[in-house]
């Protein structure tokens, strides 16, 4: 009982406004009491220092700041623009052609960012003002752009899915091939809703781009859309790390926007930096607090504790990844996703490990599900975005937004149902 407690007082903290990393200090503080006593020696903070800078000390985790780097000069240098122009000229023939392009934009561009709010942020404001100037319904806009940047955590270079293979210790590499046919799925799924709605709103039809037209736009956004081949072709093809495909990218990024774009001042470079250090050291923060944390929770028995609560209602892993799903929607609705998955992992891990769920099946899952919460109050960090940069009413969002999540609720059950559609990509290619 006293472990599940010390969780809830964290969950607890969190909800009543607690920073993520603070609400973990004080209850690893609150722990490390019960297991060590002696609450005003110093054998408690000695050992919380060294479990925090011990889980930190890791080479992968440079990675995030460089990911989270590369996305902010991409959005400020100009291809966020030139990415939809392209690829809003391809689309333009279908029945709301701008509605398909924002699901592809978003799917291109989360292979740069690895972030929900760097695509709402920067794209989805370009989304939002091209299909408004266009006349679409603002309904029909704001929920498929608030919908699509879903896919920024989901495809790599999720920031999310690093996140995890820290805490498990499994492979980037293995993991973000897991995650591209889910991703795909996922807006395989927001392309057919997006056909349902604009027959619904009998929405235009453009004409056929001219092949100059194509030519000129797609020679616009030809270097943006080699990002992701150039991250994934050289993790996989041996030729760099994870963290050093996420150096590349930055240094891709700040080329095209610095020199091939001329569209980054030194000062906006200056501005990314400073905001990019924030985002790390806040991120670093929560990291180090809640390893503490977990490393407190298994001295006292709460991974223990959970494989026998799950155990007693059923030993398929197919269920109890069902059950777990259902954890990881609600605490997304009020955490955000990177520290939720940062403090469920190792709580969790013996779990999935007990009842034989497979680790990456198991992160992938677990990634998508917590990614729920950010379309629905009351933390919906997605939407919040998208009120500040398109100036859309929170109520109108959290509507509009409804029907995505139960799309992508109903293709995470595909997942778990059918554990080959993550699993067969990394393991048939020896992963």
């Amino acid at each position: 009982m006293t472990p599940i407690l010390l969780t809830l007082a964290v969950l607890t903290f969190i909800m009543i406004g607690v920073m993520v990393a603070v609400a973990a200090g004080l209850a690893a503080i609150i722990g490390g009491t019960l297991v060590f006593g002696d609450p005003f020696g110093t054998r408690i903070p000695m050992m919380i220092s060294r479990l925090s800078i011990d889980r930190i000390d890791n080479f992968l985790l440079l990675a995030i700041p460089f990911f989270i780097l590369a996305g902010r000069l991409m959005n400020t240098g100009g291809v966020t623009e030139r990415l939809f122009a392209f690829i809003a000229t391809l689309m333009r023939p279908l029945r709301g052609g701008l509605g398909h392009a924002n699901v592809m934009a978003s799917f291109v561009f989360a292979g740069m960012s690895g972030s929900a709010t760097a695509d709402v942020a920067g794209l989805g404001a370009v989304e939002m003002k091209a299909m408004r100037a266009n006349h679409y319904p603002e309904s029909f806009s704001a929920g498929v752009t608030a919908a699509t940047s879903l896919l920024g955590p989901v495809l790599p270079p999720s920031i999310v899915l690093i996140a995890y293979a820290v805490q498990a210790e499994q492979s980037v590499a293995t993991l973000f091939l897991a995650a591209i046919v889910p991703g795909i799925m996922l807006a395989l799924a927001f392309m057919a809703w997006v056909a349902l709605q604009s027959i619904r709103h009998n929405l235009p039809r453009g004409d056929m781009p001219s092949i100059k037209e194509l030519r000129r736009t797609g020679l616009h956004a030809f270097l943006p859309i080699l990002t992701p081949g150039i991250i994934l072709v050289g993790i996989y093809a041996g030729i760099f790390t994870p963290t050093e495909a996420a150096a590349i990218a930055v240094l891709y990024a700040f080329t095209l926007t610095k020199f091939v774009y001329r569209e980054l001042t030194w000062n906006e470079l200056i501005d990314q930096l400073k905001g990019t250090a924030l985002d790390t050291a806040t991120l670093m923060f929560i990291i180090a607090m809640t390893s503490a944390f977990g490393v407190i929770a298994l001295r006292l028995g709460l991974p223990q504790a959970l494989v026998s609560t799950v155990l007693g209602i059923s030993h398929n892993p197919t269920i109890v990844l069902y059950l777990l799903l259902v954890v990881w929607v609600i605490i997304g609705c009020f955490m955000a996703q990177t520290p939720a998955i940062i403090i469920l992992t190792p709580i969790l891990l013996p779990v999935a490990q007990q009842v034989g769920i497979d680790l990456i099946h198991f992160g992938i899952v677990m990634a998508m599900g917590l990614t729920i919460g950010l379309l629905t109050p009351p933390v919906g960090m997605v939407l919040y975005a998208l009120n500040k940069v398109a100036y859309v009413p929170l109520g109108t969002l959290f509507r509009v937004s409804f029907p995505y999540v139960l799309i992508a609720l109903s293709v995470i059950c595909l997942l778990v149902m059918f554990p080959g559609l993550v699993t067969a990509l990394p393991y048939g290619l020896g992963l």
